[in-house]
């Protein structure tokens, strides 16, 4: 069976064609999760008249990925499906990316492949690394990532999008579940450099098509912080990629990382980004936050950091074919 487990934050107008899709996958027995994030616009009650749906609840400010965890903590499944609300799947998608799942060959997670929601375009395919001269949006700055390769089914790949993917239970147990200090953005890189360096493994499936309205959360306000989620999001994700940085490279890789926050904020004085500019700074109060749960984690890891330190991961060979 496949627990699938749907975070959703003000997404009702999603909500049935994500269910209908669900509903209609052929070749596998579903149990149907949503977690469902204190929204405002009518999911709680679409979701109460959901007999066949198991609701839990969550504070937004709390992100993604926590949703994500809450649900996975009652998943009665073998495999586990994460999802946002945003989303609807064709037919054979969850059954093309369980036959994936391999655990004498360490293939534990399957990704698929993402198209917008009006099916118009390409969103998320084939993963592989390329060196870059600086990646401002990369944990390791001189590797960026390509999601539009063409691979061949069974390729592996270094992670999957946390937007949509499949896992096995024992593997997610494994890995100690995702790291909830991570609002959005890079979850699924932490996730899998995790599963890299306990040597399993990821692999893409083309025909597992997935379709997605991305960022439509954006303009969404949290509302204990008054904010929009589009602004948390800045702030978490530029402080995400230190955390990974801090938890598995080794000092020169660390201080490589640690030479994005003033190259970015640099960007955004010259391009006058002012918001980006506050944002740069709250990331500092942000890194002061998350700094101690960091750094417990990488003594916790260390002896996996020392066989496999996290900066390999982006020069692994297998990524870049």
């Amino acid at each position: 069976m496949i627990s699938v487990i749907i975070s959703n934050f003000n997404g009702c107008r999603f909500l049935p064609r994500l269910l209908e899709s669900l509903r209609a996958q052929r070749g596998v027995t579903l149990e149907l999760i949503v977690v469902d994030r204190q929204s405002r616009d009518g999911s709680p009650e679409y979701l109460a008249a959901q007999t066949d749906v198991r609701v839990l609840g969550e504070p937004p400010e709390s992100g993604l990925v926590t949703g994500y965890a809450v649900g996975a903590k009652v998943a009665t499944g073998e495999l586990l499906f994460f999802c946002n609300e945003d989303m609807w799947f064709e037919p054979d998608c969850l059954q093309l990316l369980a036959a994936g799942i391999d655990l004498p060959a360490r293939i534990g997670s399957t990704d698929g492949w993402h198209r917008t929601y009006d099916d118009t375009a390409w969103l998320h395919r084939g993963v592989r690394f390329e060196a870059r001269k600086w990646a401002i949006n990369s944990p390791y700055p001189r590797v960026q990532t390509n999601f539009e390769r063409e691979l061949t089914a069974g390729s592996p790949v270094p992670y999957a999008c946390a937007g949509a993917f499949l896992i096995h239970r024992d593997v997610y147990q494994e890995l100690g579940g995702w790291d909830q200090s991570f609002f959005l953005d890079h979850e699924d890189t932490d996730l899998f450099l995790r599963a890299w360096q306990r040597g399993w493994k990821c692999i893409t499936v083309p025909g597992a098509r997935i379709h997605h309205a991305v960022n439509a959360s954006n303009d969404n306000i949290l509302p204990s912080l008054g904010t929009k989620v589009a602004f948390r999001r800045y702030v978490s994700q530029r402080a995400n990629m230190l955390v990974i940085a801090l938890k598995y490279f080794r000092w020169p890789a660390l201080a490589l990382a640690a030479v994005q926050w003033p190259v970015v904020l640099l960007i955004n004085l010259l391009s006058g980004r002012w918001s980006h500019v506050w944002g740069d700074f709250c990331w500092l109060s942000e890194m002061v936050r998350r700094w101690p749960a960091a750094w417990a984690f990488r003594r916790a890891n260390h002896s996996w950091n020392c066989r496999y330190p996290g900066e390999r991961f982006f020069h692994d060979r297998t990524f870049w074919e």
